[in-house]
């Protein structure tokens, strides 16, 4: 009797231990955040986004020739691309949420320290465009100075939405071709 009790216990045992496959680990989810001491939240959507400026044709900020091989010229400083729109929305701002600016930061342009310098963001084999950079602007266009704040908007209870816009610019009169991508952090300051 004891014998066969002592069988069923250790056939119990062993399908406990060879179970445990069942319950391993396959897989980790971090779960990452702050909890802050401010009048609204910024959208998960305007953290982390991309704000494609298109393709754009190096004539917007002069001319090429038709001579072989073709000459670029009648560049000027401060000609401007198509603007982009992007929004800094915020979410759930309470009523002491009057207004809010924001400054963006960034590595600056050598030849015009108020805007994002363009880089090539890793791709491979080609070098970045040189001659433009990005500047940022309100809604209406008015350029925002890296490291400078932007005019202040007005918030209301709820969700907001702080809109803006980006250009190419001319930084000098000869603009040469190739990837010219930025990066910008920011902040939002309350009022």
């Amino acid at each position: 009797m004891q014998k066969a009790a002592f069988i069923k216990l250790a056939a119990l045992v062993a399908a406990g231990v060879l179970s445990q496959g069942a319950f391993a680990a396959d897989g980790t989810i971090n779960f990452t955040g702050d909890i802050v001491d401010a009048p609204c939240s910024i959208s998960p959507n305007s953290q982390n986004m991309t704000v494609p400026l298109g393709k754009v044709s190096r004539n917007v900020f002069g001319t090429l020739s038709t001579a072989t091989p073709p000459v670029f010229s009648g560049g000027t400083v401060g000609k401007k691309s198509t603007p982009a729109k992007f929004s800094i929305d915020l979410l759930g701002c309470g009523a002491t949420a009057k207004g809010a600016t924001v400054t963006f930061s960034g590595t600056a342009d050598l030849d015009d320290a108020t805007v994002l310098r363009v880089a090539n963001a890793g791709q491979v084999g080609a070098g970045a465009a040189s001659g433009v950079g990005i500047e940022i602007g309100d809604s209406a266009g008015a350029k925002i100075p890296l490291g400078s704040e932007s005019g202040q908007y007005v918030l209301g209870v709820g969700d907001n939405s702080l809109k803006f816009q980006a250009v190419y610019v001319s930084t000098k009169t000869t603009v040469t071709t190739g990837p010219a991508n930025g990066t910008a952090q920011f902040t939002v300051a309350y009022k």
